[in-house]
């Protein structure tokens, strides 16, 4: 099976600016035909990743503070312990 590929086109995320397009086949005129159809096709998928990765950044900030909460509560019982410990030896 092979494929007539009248479009191939990367977005390359670019640190100091808007995405860059890099046609592979095809160019901008191809892209823009059917009125932007392609681009309503990709807005949505390009959204989706967004808010994948706004979601992943939630879950790592959501994991850090549940580290540092199961920290804190270790460090209670241990100077608790110690208390303990010490009111039992005086």
């Amino acid at each position: 099976m092979s494929y007539d590929m009248k479009l191939l086109a990367v977005d390359i995320p670019m640190a100091s600016g808007p995405d860059q397009r890099l046609y592979l086949t095809g160019d901008e005129e191809g892209y823009k035909v059917g009125g932007g159809l392609i681009s309503e096709l990709r807005d949505p998928v390009v959204k989706a990743m967004a808010t994948t990765k706004e979601l992943d950044n939630l879950d790592r900030i959501e994991e850090e503070e549940d580290a540092e909460r199961e920290l804190q509560e270790a460090e209670r019982k241990h100077r608790e312990e110690i208390e303990k410990l010490e009111k039992e030896s005086s």
